[in-house]
């Protein structure tokens, strides 16, 4: 159920606010996990074929993380259409006020315009509330995307750092691969 502060701020403030509503109820959302780091101990004993397969490995994986974070994107910018056509809807119209005086000359017609008008907004306003959710939602998985991502580029630049610092040449790291299969 909506506050009571909340059902008082037009649907256009309401679209004014979310960038604010959604910064301030990201945060419990994020994932807790402690970020790795990038560097472990057994890295200076892996060989240089090891580290050239955890970096493609590493690879393959940024491409997800990559594709998930354009994903979540697109779910933000859709969200956002939505509300934009949810707000416009709330706006009216010529319509609405030609039909709003010829109900006003019909005896209880003016209450019954009232009741529809409170159940429509009542019906804009929860799907306002529904979009901001899936709003925040979506900023969720981006964020938590662009965090893996950074993440996988950094220990991918570790071990990059690593395979110069022992010399490893990749000629000789694929030419032993193809030879092993």
């Amino acid at each position: 159920m909506l506050s009571t502060t909340f059902k008082r701020i037009p649907l256009h403030g309401c679209l004014a606010l979310m960038p604010v509503l959604a910064s301030a109820q990201i945060g419990p959302m994020l994932t807790t996990e402690p970020m790795r780091s990038v560097r472990r101990l057994g890295d200076g004993e892996l060989s240089c074929a090891q580290i050239h397969a955890e970096t493609q490995a590493l690879e393959k994986t940024g491409q997800i993380h990559r594709a998930e974070a354009a994903q979540a994107q697109q779910a933000m910018t859709d969200t956002q259409n939505e509300m934009m056509k949810l707000a416009s809807e709330g706006r009216g119209g010529v319509g609405s006020a030609i039909g709003g005086s010829l109900l006003g000359l019909i005896p209880g017609g003016s209450q019954v315009q009232g009741y529809a008008m409170q159940a429509a907004a009542e019906a804009r306003r929860a799907g306002m509330q529904d979009s901001t959710n899936k709003m925040m939602q979506a900023q969720t998985r981006l964020v938590n995307a662009e965090q893996a991502l950074e993440h996988v580029q950094a220990r991918s630049e570790h071990l990059v750092d690593l395979f110069l610092k022992k010399g490893c040449k990749l000629s000789e790291v694929k030419a032993a691969t193809d030879a092993a299969q």
